[in-house]
């Protein structure tokens, strides 16, 4: 379909006021009539809903640059990508391997060719460890059951009770057969046998023990935890008549707040506990939860690791640093708090004293507190004792870096590219946004060619967009540093008319990268390099943080969505605008159209009262 750029084709729509006599009387089409007159004041409506729809492809436009310059910047330039062009370590074509599995190694910044003996391993560091009192928790007892044989048995009749052992939960009735047991046998073999059928046994061996002395009934199991509840909160009787509390354990509940923790060594009654840690003090509140304890001191500076093992029901503590020496020294300000959960040594804790690692390296004798640590460029991390050497070989391996570099300089062609399309699109005057009206006439590749050509050349000559290419341009074509420039490792402009676009001798750039690498590590990481200038042009463009009038200046213009800078932007600004000024020409129309209508609506009723008067006359006429 060929459409011209002349809006009178959409010129016309449906009136938005229509009052009064449509031409039945004068036979006018006064619809078409009020449209025509009123195609002034609809030409500029459509002009500001052509504005609209080009700031909108606009916006969307520059917030493609944005996604584009983004996407290599996380690529490319951030602290946590593993190709990030402004880290040392990035630039280190320095490999390192092991002759022995005794230690695992890595190569740093600094790592040059050549060789480390580890002559022997005589001993690894080992961290300072407190292992608390096992068994810290109080034991699944009930409390004193003073209920007689028959006033027990009549209590407990086809109640239930639910018992979870570690994790697996299994209901107790205490029907016919228990109770005839209980009555045959006693408590102590009636539950025992309920406990066998509902739980199994391994072998001989119960699973869950019962013991009955004392009108106390006692759950144990070692090595696992064990939960009683009620059978809903309407089911109570049983549990309450045998000395239970809803939810009672033998092992100590990391949700549960310290002031209702069953310990073997009760907490003092108290509102707050005070404890120092290595010199670190900690106030804990009677309803912290045992987990908050755990999780503030791990998390804070007193250099240590709480932990608790349900198996051994026991807490222990490990000092974050290794190596020998006191790197757990605890104090109890107010309160009982660490006697109670067995990390004393009046508790019945055990202090086993961490270890320097323990080697010799070329020749020389080393100490170190921890496995972890550095010689000559190379991380080391000593996994075992060795009487045998180990040789660690440093090998230059420039030829890690080729493949990464060149997909940098790959996307940094596809970035520019996306760029100069932009400015450098043909502007096509002729094609302005389509109406409604004329896409109703259209198919849809018809209406996708048309619009193609209408955004076409939105960002020509942008001089945002061509400021940020040629700053990069400028960058990557004129920095250098103690000699080197990407010009001079092989990377050089793709001519003028490539527009910014760079261009890779393969070559030159692996014998660079195998004989200059330090020299290219510093053309790209140090403060004013290549990398960091990158970032910061980008940043300049891209930055979506601080208040309007201080991000950068693609987003200022468009904004990125996701962000307050999608609403805040100035295209967005410029279309609510016009907006408003559409609202403002539609109501004018509006009125435009009531007042034409209202006047056709005279001449259609004063024509009729014409023919009304001249109908009268002739008759008087043929009458005389």
């Amino acid at each position: 379909m060929t459409l011209v750029n002349s809006t009178s084709s959409s010129v016309r729509s449906n009136l938005t006021a229509k009052t009064g006599i449509g031409g039945l009387v004068s036979g006018m089409d006064i619809d078409s009539i009020v449209e025509n007159m009123t195609a002034s004041s609809r030409q500029k409506i459509l002009k500001q809903q052509q504005r609209v729809q080009k700031l909108e492809w606009k916006r969307t436009a520059y917030r493609s640059v944005s996604a584009s310059l983004k996407a290599f910047q996380s690529t490319y330039l951030d602290v946590l990508s593993k190709t990030n062009l402004r880290s040392t370590s990035f630039f280190n074509p320095v490999e390192v391997s092991s002759s022995s599995t005794a230690v695992t190694v890595s190569s740093t910044a600094s790592a040059n060719p050549g060789k480390i003996m580890i002559d022997s391993i005589t001993q690894l560091a080992t961290n300072q460890t407190l292992t608390g009192k096992s068994g810290i928790s109080g034991s699944l007892t009930g409390a004193n059951i003073t209920a007689t044989q028959s006033d027990l048995l009549l209590a407990l009749k086809d109640n239930t009770i639910m018992i979870d052992l570690d994790g697996k939960e299994k209901a107790i009735t205490f029907d016919q057969t228990f109770l005839d047991d209980m009555t045959n046998n006693g408590m102590e073999t009636a539950f025992q046998n309920a406990l066998d059928k509902a739980f199994g046994k391994n072998g001989t061996e119960s699973l869950i023990s019962v013991d009955y002395t004392s009108d106390q009934l006692t759950l144990s199991a070692p090595g696992s935890r064990i939960t009683v509840y009620s059978v809903g909160e309407d089911n109570d009787a049983a549990r309450e008549i045998l000395g239970f509390t809803s939810g009672q354990s033998n092992k100590v509940k990391t949700g549960a707040a310290l002031d209702k923790l069953s310990l073997e060594t009760p907490l003092n009654v108290q509102d707050s506990y005070e404890v120092t840690i290595n010199s670190v003090d900690f106030k804990f509140e009677k309803g912290d939860t045992l987990s908050s304890v755990i999780n503030r001191i791990n998390s804070s500076n007193a250099g240590v690791t709480i932990s608790y093992s349900s198996i051994t029901d026991q807490f222990s503590m490990t000092a974050k640093d290794g190596g020998t020496g006191d790197n757990i020294v605890i104090s109890e300000t107010s309160g009982n708090l660490m006697s109670a959960l067995g990390l004393t040594s009046a508790s019945g804790a055990v202090m086993t004293d961490g270890q320097n690692a323990i080697l010799k390296v070329n020749g020389q004798d080393i100490v170190r507190t921890s496995n972890d640590f550095v010689v000559d460029g190379v991380n080391i991390t000593l996994q075992e004792t060795s009487a045998t050497a180990i040789t660690l070989t440093k090998t230059n391996n420039g030829d890690s870096l080729i493949e990464p570099i060149m997909k940098f300089v790959e996307d940094y062609n596809t970035m520019i590219d996306a760029m100069n399309t932009l400015t450098t699109e043909k502007v096509y005057s002729d094609y302005q946004p389509l109406s409604d009206e004329q896409k109703k006439d259209m198919t849809e590749t018809e209406i996708k060619k048309w619009e193609d050509k209408a955004k076409s050349g939105l960002l020509r000559n942008d001089y945002k967009l061509n400021n940020i290419s040629s700053k990069m341009h400028s960058i990557m074509t004129s920095f250098s540093i103690n000699g080197v420039s990407l010009n001079t490792i092989g990377i050089s402009s793709a001519g003028w008319y490539e527009n910014g676009k760079l261009q890779i001798d393969e070559d030159k750039l692996k014998a660079a990268l195998n004989s200059k690498g330090s020299e290219i590590r510093e053309l790209f990481t140090s403060e004013k390099g290549i990398g960091n200038s990158l970032n910061t042009i980008i940043d300049d463009a891209i930055r979506t943080t601080g208040k309007k009038g201080s991000r950068g200046s693609l987003v200022e213009v468009a904004g990125i969505a996701s962000t307050r800078s999608d609403t805040e932007n100035d295209i967005t600004s410029s279309i609510d605008r016009t907006n408003k000024t559409i609202k403002t020409l539609q109501s004018r129309l509006k009125n435009e159209e009531s007042r034409l209508w209202k006047k056709f609506t005279a001449m259609e009723t004063a024509i009729q009262r014409l023919n009304s008067q001249g109908s009268v006359l002739s008759q008087f006429s043929i009458g005389s």
